[in-house]
């Protein structure tokens, strides 16, 4: 099948199907879908050359991490990256992904992308407070958008939930259920959504009228491992908390793992919450007992951050995105009162 082919079968100029495959706003909605579906159905797939001639584009977006952070085994991002890979595929763009290893800095393979004309644009994940991703690539003319908010001043597109709120609606929760001693297993300091959080859980405890304990807050991995290690810190402390917020479902489980070591209940003896990000492999519903937790689906956030940034390229005079979620926090069994 080529592209004479299916203009024929659609009844329509090769140029205006060539525009409709490749996102060009010219060309109506309806005419885009009509002209996606038969070449799927027809199994036509245009050639990167062609595009590149027709587009001056490779169709191809860009994921950079850097080596030290094994992202290809983190749950979380290999997710995100699922949804980002699926919408990509969808709208007829690719997904490649680069390591900074070595002496490679991320710079330097950002540097290179552009150089080389390898991608159309970048995705950026789990921005810094001060990200320079952000400086580089507006210095370097490269589209991208960030899953995720840095306190930059530049404007730039980003897709985030609203991390402060979810985790001030969960320790409100605990407040409520009479429980004073609640600890944070956050993330490290310098991400920005660790900080959101550790915001929503302050703001709690300051309408509660409970005065912040550092010792109750832990910038910790998110995995199962750093949660029981915790866990077991805290749980050793003169006056122990009473109720865990978790960043993740693995930390959660690692606190889980302790407690019941402990002979301590979920949900009676100690309260458990924990962010649920909505993974395939993994859901709060499953534990034993259910858990308590603030929802919103990172695969469907990689859909969209896709979705805007191909929006981004193929339509010069689109906003930049600026969309925070709301999060939702469901209710089940692994909280409960204070126990006496």
């Amino acid at each position: 099948m080529n592209l004479r082919d299916l203009s024929n079968i659609l009844g329509l100029s090769q140029t205006t199907v060539s525009r409709a495959l490749n996102g060009f706003p010219e060309v109506s909605e309806d005419t885009r879908t009509r002209v996606r579906a038969a070449a799927e159905q027809h199994g036509y797939r245009p050639s990167a050359a062609a595009r590149r001639l027709a587009t001056g584009q490779s169709g191809t977006l860009g994921v950079v991490f850097p080596q030290q952070r094994n992202l290809l085994g983190d749950l979380l991002f290999t997710e995100f990256l699922r949804g980002c890979v699926e919408q990509a595929s969808n709208q007829g763009y690719d997904v490649t992904l680069a390591m900074a290893s070595g002496e490679q800095t991320e710079e330097s393979v950002y540097r290179r992308a552009v150089r080389l004309a390898r991608v159309d644009a970048m995705i950026l994940s789990s921005p810094l407070l001060a990200d320079p991703r952000i400086d580089l690539l507006r210095s370097l003319n490269m589209p991208f958008i960030v899953h995720g908010r840095t306190t930059s001043a530049i404007p730039y597109p980003y897709i985030d939930i609203d991390n402060e709120g979810a985790f001030f609606s969960a320790c409100k929760l605990l407040t409520n259920l009479g429980h004073k001693r609640v600890a944070l297993l956050n993330f490290e300091m310098n991400y920005n959504f660790a900080n959101d959080r550790l915001n929503g859980y302050l703001h709690a405890l300051q309408l509660a009228g409970i005065a912040r304990d550092d010792a109750l807050i832990s910038w910790a991995p998110m995995v199962e491992i750093a949660g029981a290690e915790e866990a077991e810190r805290l749980l050793q402390l003169p006056n122990p908390p009473t109720a865990f917020l978790c960043s993740s479902l693995s930390q959660a489980q690692g606190v889980r793992r302790v407690a019941l070591l402990r002979g301590k209940s979920i949900g009676r003896d100690i309260s458990l919450i924990a962010h649920d990000d909505r993974l395939h492999e993994m859901r709060a519903e499953n534990f034993d007992p259910p858990l308590t937790a603030t929802q919103s689906s990172i695969g469907d956030a990689g859909k969209r951050v896709v979705e805007l940034l191909i929006r981004q390229l193929t339509d010069n005079e689109a906003p930049l995105a600026h969309e925070v979620w709301p999060v939702d926090l469901v209710v089940r069994a692994s909280t409960g009162p204070v126990s006496a």
